[in-house]
This record gives C-alpha cells, sequence and structure tokens, in this order.
C-alpha cells in the first residue's frame, strides 16, 4: 500500500513537471490559446511565489526580460521527485 502512494506521489511530480514544461512551450507559440490559458490557471500560482522570492534576492531581474521562475519550480519539482524516490527506498 505504501509503494502505491509513493509511486502515485512521484507520478504526480512528474506530471507537474510535463505540465509547467508544456505550458512554457505553449505560452511561447500560443500566448492566448485557451489551453495556455487553462494551464496557467495552475501554473501561475505556483510560479509567483518563487517570482517573489527571486525579485526580493535579485532586484535587478525585475527589470529584465526573463523569467526565471519556471526554472525554480522545475527545479523543485526534481527535488521533490528524488526525495520521494530516495523516502521510498528508505522506508520500503
Amino acid at each position: 500500500m505504501l509503494t502505491w502512494i509513493f509511486n502515485v506521489l512521484i507520478f504526480l511530480v512528474q506530471v507537474a513537471s510535463w505540465v509547467l514544461l508544456a505550458y512554457l512551450v505553449l505560452r511561447l507559440i500560443l500566448p492566448q490559446n485557451k489551453y495556455t490559458l487553462l494551464a496557467g490557471k495552475y501554473v501561475e500560482p505556483l510560479l509567483e511565489p518563487i517570482r517573489v522570492l527571486i525579485r526580493r534576492f535579485i532586484p535587478k531581474l525585475d527589470t529584465m526580460a526573463i523569467d526565471f521562475s519556471p526554472i525554480g519550480a522545475w527545479l523543485l519539482l526534481q527535488v521533490a521527485s528524488w526525495l520521494l524516490s530516495l523516502l521510498k527506498v528508505i522506508l520500503l
């Protein structure tokens, strides 16, 4: 049962990574598409705290046209996936 829970959690983190990637590509190619807007409803609330954190520590990045928050979100998702996999191995 515990293995199943870990597998589902790892799968959800991987799906979130793919949704983030799809959203970024769609935002570049079709910014007003209904699927882009739908994905944005779920992705943007996750990116905003990372943007705030980046702006707090590196204020000059706020004036640049590059948004580094998706990189931070992707790194956090990868760390979460790695930690879940590690915890699964340790506990089982």
